[in-house]
């Protein structure tokens, strides 16, 4: 009885173990470490600069000339909006006339705005510097650059360790936020947000290395291609989400900071609450990331998030009409447990759910419906919250319940990694495997 032949998938592994073992050396080479430690350091400070008014803005602004809530959440929510409409020009600019520069210039207008916003003594000047602010929009062109100066086989980690510089921004924001807003005002806050800038644009200048061959190819969606994204049903659940999870990170943050000021609480003290908050995040954000990726549970995990978020507006509802503490500090704590949920996941699953040709576009999307959301929070937050605070949580709730039925409609868990491979191996023809 004649063997039977073996499978390409058996091919393949003997293949792999007659290869001889190789030192692997370092991940990086020394101009690749350079590239993403200063990268990195750069949107470090940037990002810094955003998370650190985000927990008490809304509180310190009531101290500007002609300050409403309504103008306060255009000025809140208005840096999401330039950088949410300058993000894809800025990446086209980048493919045309090279990264450096237009990061160069992004930080320019993040500078300008910072500084205006530091001398602002009214609320229209701080709506103006709010706005400069995003117009920075640099993140797609230092995406790009990561590209242009990492090889394929490390891409992927050297974009984890900006998103890790990011996390650090986040963390470190929320901490020094209440201490610095208590005895320096907007001011101090933004004096230093434009210190951290220029620091951002001398590392731009003096170690960030210039490519040797930029890709000319568009690093920015087109219509088309757009299209065949949004066609994608688990891809349009996890746009919905990031639009969902940032509407409720600004509406949330504009609410809490005000209202725990109206507890008694001064701003100099919410570190007291936000403290505690970040820690349980991270440990949310590490358990949800493990069990998820390694237990393959996407959805089921997101639906813990989705609960979180549920749980933490009808915690805040409750309170309007007991204004019992507990309750706000509460579904101060649930959102942010939902929220990092999802922080995490949504970035794998927008990687892990499209092909190599559509990955730039469905990240383009995505960060899109991130900064709208950040907009659309914000600006709702002030319109609502003196005349018809109930209508408002009644808003999030609705669009969290939206996204509770879309993750139950359309969204699957995407097949394991392994498996995707020995199936793509599987579906090639047997000849490519002999040549």
């Amino acid at each position: 009885m004649a063997p039977s032949e073996p499978s390409p998938v058996e091919v393949v592994q003997k293949s792999s173990n007659l290869m001889p073992k190789r030192d692997r050396g370092p991940v990086f080479t020394p101009l690749e470490s350079r590239s993403i430690l200063s990268l990195s350091s750069i949107m470090f400070f940037r990002m810094f600069g955003l998370f650190l008014v985000l927990p008490v803005f809304s509180l310190l602004a009531q101290e500007l000339d002609g300050a409403t809530p309504l103008l306060i959440g255009l000025a809140f929510g208005g840096y999401g909006l330039t950088q949410a409409l300058l993000q894809i020009p800025f990446g086209i600019w980048s493919d045309r006339i090279g990264r450096k520069p237009v990061i160069m210039a992004g930080l320019f207008l993040f500078i300008l705005g910072s500084l205006i916003a530091a001398f602002a003594e009214n609320i229209y000047l701080m709506i103006v510097a709010r706005l400069l602010q995003g117009a920075g929009a640099i993140s797609s062109a230092v995406f790009a650059l990561i590209a242009d100066l990492t090889r394929p086989e490390v891409r992927t980690r050297a974009n984890a360790g900006i998103g890790a510089s990011i996390g650090m921004a986040f963390g470190g924001a929320f901490f020094i936020a209440p201490f610095l807003g208590g005895f320096a005002g907007l001011s101090g806050i933004f004096g230093l947000i434009t210190l951290m800038a220029t620091v951002g644009l001398f590392v731009l200048w003096r170690f960030v290395p210039e490519p040797e061959n930029q890709s000319r190819t568009p690093n920015t969606p087109t219509l088309e291609m757009i299209k065949s994204v949004l066609v994608l049903p688990s891809i349009r659940t996890i746009d919905f989400g990031a639009f969902v999870c940032s509407t409720g990170l600004s509406a949330v943050f504009f609410m809490i900071p005000i209202q725990l000021a109206e507890q008694g609480w001064i701003s100099s003290e919410l570190w007291q609450i936000y403290l505690p908050m970040l820690l349980s995040g991270g440990l949310i954000m590490v358990a949800a990331a493990i069990v998820a990726e390694t237990k393959n549970r996407f959805r089921e995990v997101m639906f813990v998030g989705v609960g979180f978020l549920i749980a933490s507006v009808l915690c805040l509802a409750f309170f309007q009409e007991s204004q019992d503490k507990f309750l706000l500090i509460a579904g101060l704590f649930l959102f942010f447990m939902g929220f990092n949920v999802f922080e995490p996941l949504f970035p794998s699953l927008v990687t892990r759910l499209t092909n190599p040709t559509t990955k730039g576009t469905a990240s383009g999307v995505y960060n899109f419906c991130q900064f709208v959301g950040h907009f659309a929070g914000a600006a709702i937050a002030g319109i609502f919250y003196s005349t018809n605070l109930v209508f408002l949580l009644g808003l999030l709730l609705m669009i969290n319940l939206g996204f509770l039925f879309m993750l139950y409609k359309n969204f699957s868990n995407p097949i394991p990694r392994e498996k995707a491979d020995t199936e793509k191996i599987k579906s090639k023809p047997e000849s490519s495997w002999l040549n």
